[in-house]
């Protein structure tokens, strides 16, 4: 295979290198031909005509938001224009909030309107490839993770438009005495670890978005959104953090629009406040039956049931030293090569910061993790001046590269690192900096649960795209919070209000049952503790017949306290339901297992069927019956490219890589060109070519003559 001599080793060397090279990064490989099928995109069209590989005009996307109280109704309108002269068929993955609850699809066509049914998954998705074979025009949409959809559209005819409606139902967030709702418009490409490692590998058997990048960005592509609020009380302070907009007050009733349409290139971000004030305790709201009612044909009772949500300002308490407890606090920072430009520069400050804080009664410890993981202590250590001078120069030096596997950071955090004599009086804390740019999430909260015993953990999502659907249920099973950080302008604002928050919580051990001690059917079951100015929202469903007060209660510093709620006196709201269903089967699809899985699965499309809701069991079908290609064909399906989120330090993706996150591909290097190196004197040294050699005399021959 290779000629003989140094130049032959020195060959066989580079060709050993290259093939290291080859097996390690391929488990993260994106062009990886056996799982094309799992890959998912974001963009524009491209596709294939007489052997050209072209782009369709990119899509637009219009965005409305009507606001009441705490719950949000959203319509995203995605218009598929075809340029060509030819059919084709597309394919499109977009992000929407994390606890969306997707209930309805129209497809127009012209001027016809085909609304979207809710039907099983596998279901749905034979009957849209029978309508895509027979020629007919057809729309679905479906869940790849719980804040990933695919919309899939079948012959778009030449020169023809297409609309596809959704409409989901969310709750606004409300932390710190702040209003907020967040639209996500990017999905960040995923790092996808190796599962033949670790203990937790459920995630095996979930669809991975694997997201390809285009080497341009069309101006084409953007989004406009118009969103309207009625918080319920006059707004003191409406803030978009990233995006230019026009904001129009009437009475308690706000307007607000972007400037133009945007880019598709980071998350927006709404926030304000009210003049509510810190007075209120409690309150609740109520609905009474389903947002979808049944109808015969679906066999089943329409329920008169009441959907009912819960929420709770916890009370003020004045900052005293006798309230601040013992803590071991745990920093863990992401040095992954998607935490590369401004994101890494983000989460040292915020580390850094965080530092700032300590007391002399807390002992800490700094984790940092890519492809590997290092700790700048064995174990925890006190924050004395000495260990915080220590730390300091740690932070400074780290830099962001490699691949994200954050099972064994989390499991030094959360596991190996307790000494759980010595910490045993101590509230241990986990603060997780990461942009959360990984696809084995179901894996991740799996380790989670079954890790966490008496600790908390509190995620920081970094970054311009970061994914909060890892962080947020990461931080609610971890029985902490979230926190977002957009920009480097926030970092100092948002790392003191988590610290100086999280240093004294209100209130812990909450439990919510009725009057007469029974106890509803509410969800989150696990309920988080509160801190400071971050209220909890929790949904339960009760029978019409068995209307009574609820308690909300849990301990203040070691004391017991409760608040009364009645329903009777409760505001009237609509969605309520779907707010429930949505956090039922968030709950059911955290609970699966590979003992489980089958059942689960069978008790989520049940419920989202009921609800008529997209889930990871359901999908939302739209057909035309009337066949309107006649040259049909298979054109396959045409991936949408992804625009970068903002920030990132994309230079080199090529065919489908996601740069700067294959394993210890630095090593490998570093081990090929040693190889060679070796294989290279090994060759001079048979020649006898070396400096030293060349002093040898040797002897003559003997003369055989």
């Amino acid at each position: 295979m290779f000629a003989k001599g140094p130049l032959g080793l020195g060959l066989m060397g580079v060709w050993l290198l290259v093939v290291t090279n080859m097996s390690e990064s391929s488990p993260h490989s994106y062009a990886d031909a056996s799982r094309v099928s799992d890959e998912v995109t974001q963009g524009v069209v491209n596709y294939h005509i007489n052997g050209q590989q072209k782009q369709m005009l990119a899509l637009d996307t219009q965005v409305e938001m009507a606001v009441s109280g705490l719950i949000n109704r959203v319509t995203v309108k995605q218009i598929f224009n075809n340029i060509e002269q030819e059919w084709i068929n597309a394919k499109y993955v977009f992000p929407l909030p994390d606890n969306a609850g997707v209930d309805g699809m129209e497809l127009v066509i012209g001027e016809r309107v085909f609304k979207g049914v809710i039907k099983p998954k596998q279901q749905a998705k034979q009957a849209f490839e029978r309508a895509k074979q027979q020629g007919k025009q057809a729309s679905l949409v479906s869940q790849q993770r719980s804040n990933i959809f695919t919309t899939q559209l079948a012959n778009i005819g030449p020169q023809q438009q297409i609309v596809v409606e959704i409409t989901y139902l969310e709750t606004v967030s409300y932390q710190d005495g702040i209003f907020s709702l967040r639209f996500p418009l990017v999905v960040a490409p995923r790092y996808r670890p190796d599962f033949q490692r670790g203990e937790f590998a459920q995630a095996q058997q979930i669809v991975v978005p694997m997201l390809n990048q285009t080497q341009h960005q069309l101006p084409s592509h953007k989004v406009s959104l118009n969103i309207h609020i009625d918080s319920g009380f006059g707004l003191t302070q409406l803030s978009s953090l990233y995006h230019d907009i026009q904001q129009h007050n009437q009475g308690r009733l706000t307007h607000v629009v972007l400037q133009g349409k945007v880019p598709l290139d980071r998350d927006f971000v709404l926030q304000w406040q009210t003049d509510v004030g810190d007075e209120v305790a409690g309150a609740i709201f109520y609905q009474t039956g389903q947002t979808h009612l049944l109808s015969v044909e679906d066999n089943a009772e329409v329920s008169d049931d009441i959907y009912a949500m819960a929420l709770l300002l916890p009370p003020s308490l004045e900052h005293k030293s006798q309230h601040h407890i013992n803590r071991e606090l745990i920093f863990v920072i992401d040095t992954s090569g998607s935490m590369a430009g401004e994101s890494i520069k983000q989460a040292k400050r915020a580390l850094d910061l965080a530092l700032t804080t300590l007391k002399p009664m807390d002992s800490f410890n700094i984790i940092d993790f890519n492809s590997s993981v290092q700790s700048l202590f064995i174990q925890a250590q006190a924050a004395n001046a000495a260990n915080l001078v220590k730390a300091r120069r740690y932070v400074a030096a780290l830099d962001a590269d490699g691949g994200t596997e954050m099972a064994p950071a989390l499991d030094k955090a959360l596991g190996s690192t307790i000494n759980h004599v010595q910490q045993q009086s101590k509230l241990r804390q986990v603060i997780f900096l990461t942009d959360g740019a990984v696809s084995n999430e179901a894996q991740l909260f799996e380790q989670i649960a079954h890790q966490l015993q008496h600790s908390r953990l509190f995620t920081v999502g970094i970054g311009s795209a970061p994914n909060s659907h890892f962080m947020k249920r990461a931080a609610s099973i971890g029985r902490g919070t979230f926190t977002y950080i957009g920009k480097s302008a926030e970092v100092e604002q948002q790392m003191t209000q988590l610290i100086d928050k999280i240093s004294q919580p209100v209130l812990t051990d909450v439990e919510l049952y009725h009057l007469d001690g029974s106890i509803p059917e509410y969800w989150p079951a696990n309920i988080e503790d509160v801190y400071q100015r971050s209220p909890i929202a929790i949904s339960f469903k009760v029978p019409a017949e068995q209307l009574q007060p609820v308690i909300i209660s849990g301990k203040i510093n070691g004391q017991y306290w409760q608040t009364q709620l009645d329903l009777t006196t409760a505001d009237a709201a609509t969605g309520l339901d779907l707010v429930w269903a949505n956090a039922k089967i968030s709950a059911l699809e955290l609970s699966q297992d590979s003992a489980n899985r089958h059942r689960v699965e069978q008790q989520i499309a049940a419920l989202a069927l009921r609800y008529h809701l997209v889930s990871s069991a359901t999908s939302l079908l739209a057909v035309d019956v009337t066949p309107v290609n006649a040259h049909y064909g298979d054109k396959g399906e045409y991936q949408l490219g992804q625009l970068v989120p903002a920030g990132w330090q994309i230079n080199t993706i090529q065919q489908g890589f996601l740069p700067q996150t294959a394993t210890a591909s630095r090593l490998w290097l570093l081990a090929g060109l040693s190889l060679f190196a070796l294989t290279l004197l090994f060759g001079l040294w048979l020649k006898r070519m070396l400096p030293g050699q060349l002093l040898i005399i040797q002897p003559p021959e003997p003369d055989n003559a």
